[in-house]
């Protein structure tokens, strides 16, 4: 039961949470590749959480000073919800009025991009800013699938979806933990002969359930995270060679 909790309370977290934490604590390469694999291409489920995305990364671009960027960053998550709320605690003052500086500048363009997303059918729009070159990006070999077959979500790390990837991590190494601690202390509780005492013998059967109850959690979790990867998630497209 409550292996099961703190999977669904970890379920329920953002998968922002990881580039937010990075940003406030001033990781912002850390944030930026977190946030770029999340928008381009769009791994985000609903307008709120892409306009989020959208406004933190730009938060991240404006404290490197990358002001182009910041700006178009600005106007495509006003674009997608436009009342979104900065949050001034996460936020400093100086990126709080350089949105607002965009949404008066930019109304015109911001317009534009929300009358493209609806209906959803039309190429993405050109962006405000140079594109990234292709030799201005590194290079990194393909993934395959396969690496959904290693334990503690080391594939969806390495596919970058790293909520779905902590929410393994985390289950599957209580679960680990809770099994190998509570099967040493009980094999330690059996005397010469191979037998537990009569003051010991309810610890160990408490013990033994504890034991059975984090495998059985590592397993299930184990499970689910190769399913989720090999047979829920689609394969990504096979991008063309340049």
């Amino acid at each position: 039961m409550m292996s099961a909790a703190l999977m669904l309370m970890l379920l329920a977290a953002s998968p922002l949470d990881s580039a937010r934490g990075a940003y406030q604590s001033g990781e912002l390469p850390k944030a930026r590749a977190e946030l770029e694999s999340l928008l381009y291409p769009l791994r985000l489920d609903g307008a709120a959480l892409e306009a989020e995305a959208h406004l933190l990364l730009a938060a991240t671009y404006h404290a490197q000073e990358e002001l182009a960027r910041a700006e178009d960053e600005v106007v495509r998550g006003l674009a997608v919800h436009g009342d979104s709320a900065l949050d001034p605690l996460l936020y400093p003052p100086d990126f709080l009025a350089f949105v607002e500086r965009a949404r008066a500048q930019h109304q015109t363009r911001i317009g534009e991009l929300r009358a493209e997303r609806s209906p959803r059918l039309f190429p993405a729009p050109s962006p405000i800013v140079d594109p990234i070159r292709p030799d201005e990006v590194p290079t990194s070999p393909a993934l395959t699938r396969a690496w959904y077959l290693a334990p503690l979500g080391v594939g969806h790390f390495k596919h970058g979806r790293s909520g779905m990837g902590t929410v393994l991590a985390v289950t599957q190494g209580l679960g680990l933990a809770a099994a190998g601690v509570s099967l040493g202390t009980s094999l330690s509780l059996r005397g010469p002969d191979g037998r537990y005492s009569a003051s010991d013998a309810g610890t160990a059967r408490t013990l033994n359930v504890t034991y059975l109850v984090g495998a059985y959690a590592f397993a299930v979790a184990y499970a689910y995270g190769v399913l989720d990867g090999l047979v829920l998630t689609p394969a990504p497209p096979v991008r063309p060679v340049p």
